[in-house]
């Protein structure tokens, strides 16, 4: 294994060595994730003294890159050091574990490329040598083969969710909320996001301006909500992974000093969940829950002990549904509206975007297609079939809109064209 480019070396460290060291360890934990609850911790204790040693040989590498890229490669070890100083809930930290594993396998990638370091030389050496000692330990008759990966996590939260699931699994396929961070130009996301998202772009080039544009649309709700309403409880459906200002962050800056912010993060995909478990806390005397949960089951929802100990449901709630609804088809998307606002007070409001063919309808149908190939069916629903989720509702002005017609909403930079969904907020008589 050999350096073959000038490394910046830290005192008393040899650079190469820990990496090497650190690339063996890593590749260990990520072959065997354990499923006990005590040996999650067990690992996600080592791989946290693991990750802060890797992140000792970042400083001297972080002051030779220069532009966007530093600002990304600093912003990926404050993630990582922000994740290791974080104290999961006990049934969050499997989830915890996978999120922290990839993040610093992250690291770890661009500091041997750095050091001119090749990993699969040394994934290949410990392989042979674990071939090896198993051929030793062995009849040379017997053959025994250890799945990749084991089943992961505690089995009872997932099994309303699907059952247990594995990090193969969960990294097999595109997941809405990964393209979604691609198409922020985010670094939250694997190849396999990043390949539909090229997809997606290829048939319809608005895509990033008009999510930059739902984003703005979901800064501008809550902070109406908030300041204009005075409403301090939130529920985000299909939370997906964390922005910036997180809804907590613009709540409070649009509420009177003082004021008690409950937010409950709702979302089924345990990645999202470990993000948001991580980066969207508020401070107290301010609540938050964290819910993993199916929209398509409301009920699980609203009788979530986590949402119910965080928020008071008998005040005023604002719902919001960014992004969320064309995921589920009308059989099950009219109903779960219908039953999660059921349940709320009088003044709580409801506030929705939605993706339709409506205005781009060549461009939009093939992105459609595109997520119906790849990740599950949408439906790109029109005015009339998005006004549906408000019956029985006051909406506010300008009603239903394109979403970059709403009063302020255009993000800068991003023509009010690009806009690719529907947008309204309502509030409950």
């Amino acid at each position: 294994m050999t350096n073959t480019t000038p490394a910046a070396s830290t005192t008393g460290t040899d650079v190469p060595t820990v990496l090497i060291n650190a690339r063996r360890e890593l590749d260990t934990m990520a072959l065997r994730v354990p499923s006990a609850p005590m040996a999650v911790a067990a690992t996600l204790r080592s791989l946290e003294a693991l990750a802060l040693r890797v992140v000792t040989t970042t400083p001297p590498l972080a002051d030779s890159i220069e532009g966007e890229k530093q600002a990304e490669f600093r912003a990926l070890v404050g993630r990582i050091e922000d994740r290791v100083g974080s104290k999961p809930r006990a049934d969050l930290a499997y989830e915890h574990l996978l999120v922290l594993l990839r993040q610093t396998q992250e690291l770890l990638r661009w500091l041997e490329q750095t050091h001119g370091i090749e990993p699969r030389r040394i994934q290949a050496a410990s392989a042979n040598r674990r071939r090896a000692a198993q051929h030793a330990a062995q009849p040379a008759r017997e053959s025994r083969s250890a799945p990749v990966l084991q089943t992961i996590g505690p089995s009872a939260p997932l099994t309303a969710l699907g059952g247990p699931v594995t990090l193969r699994q969960l990294t097999a396929k595109p997941s809405s909320a990964r393209v979604q961070d691609c198409l922020r130009r985010g670094k939250d996301h694997y190849r396999v996001d990043s390949e539909l998202t090229e997809r997606l772009l290829a048939v319809a080039p608005f895509l990033q301006d008009a999510v930059a544009i739902n984003d703005a649309f979901a800064i501008r709700a809550v902070a109406l909500l908030a300041g204009r309403l005075g409403i301090t409880q939130f529920i985000d459906l299909g939370c997906g992974l964390p922005t910036s200002p997180t809804l907590y962050e613009t709540a409070a800056a649009a509420l009177p000093r003082g004021s008690r912010i409950a937010v409950a993060y709702v979302d089924r995909d345990p990645i999202v969940m470990a993000h948001a478990a991580t980066l969207l806390t508020a401070p107290r005397p301010h609540r938050t829950a964290h819910v993993r949960a199916d929209l398509a089951q409301p009920h699980s929802i609203l009788t979530d002990p986590d949402l119910l100990g965080a928020l008071d449901l008998s005040r005023p709630v604002a719902v919001l549904a960014h992004n969320i609804l064309h995921e589920l088809p009308d059989h099950l998307a009219y109903p779960a509206i219908s039953a999660l606002t059921g349940r709320l007070a009088p003044g709580s409001a409801l506030s929705i975007t939605h993706p339709t063919a409506a205005l781009h309808p060549g461009p939009m149908n093939e992105v459609g297609d595109l997520y119906t190939e790849s990740i599950s069916p949408v439906a790109l629903r029109g005015p009339r079939e998005v006004g549906r989720f408000f019956d029985g509702w006051h909406l506010l002005a300008p009603g239903l809109a394109e979403t970059a017609h709403w009063h302020g909403v255009p993000s800068p930079g991003c023509p009010s064209g690009a806009s690719a969904s529907f947008a309204a907020i309502a509030l409950k008589p």
